[in-house]
């Protein structure tokens, strides 16, 4: 009975260390891609704030929080049900995972309640 512990031990171990060298590697990627790749050329340039701005008013005729408030006025509605309203007053995210920006939106200087999972205008 001991040495199948020990063989239950040996076998976790060599397992999670198997996934930290995986886990390191992909972080190293990570860490390249977000230097600019480690290559010899000038890092990316990052936009300034007013540009991003400008390119925001351009491409929606108001701000995610106000898309937010606009759509849960009259009832309290979940997260997918808000991206889908959203998406019907013509709201386009610029973001590849448009949920995060939301959450930015709900969680943040507390302008909207949660109750449930159901958000709603402070």
């Amino acid at each position: 009975m001991k040495n199948d512990s020990v063989r239950k031990y040996i076998a976790l171990r060599e397992s999670l260390q198997k996934d930290k060298v995986m886990l390191e590697e992909r972080l190293s990627q990570i860490n390249r891609a977000l230097s600019g790749g480690g290559s010899s050329g000038p890092a990316p340039k990052q936009m300034s704030a007013p540009s991003a701005k400008k390119r925001r008013s351009r491409k929606n005729k108001m701000s995610l929080k106000a898309a937010v408030a606009e759509v849960t006025k009259a009832k309290a509605l979940t997260k997918p049900e808000i991206l889908t309203a959203i998406d019907k007053l013509g709201y386009q995210f610029s973001a590849p995972n448009p949920i995060n920006s939301l959450n930015t939106v709900l969680y943040s200087n507390r302008q909207f309640k949660n109750v449930k999972g159901w958000f709603s205008p402070a």
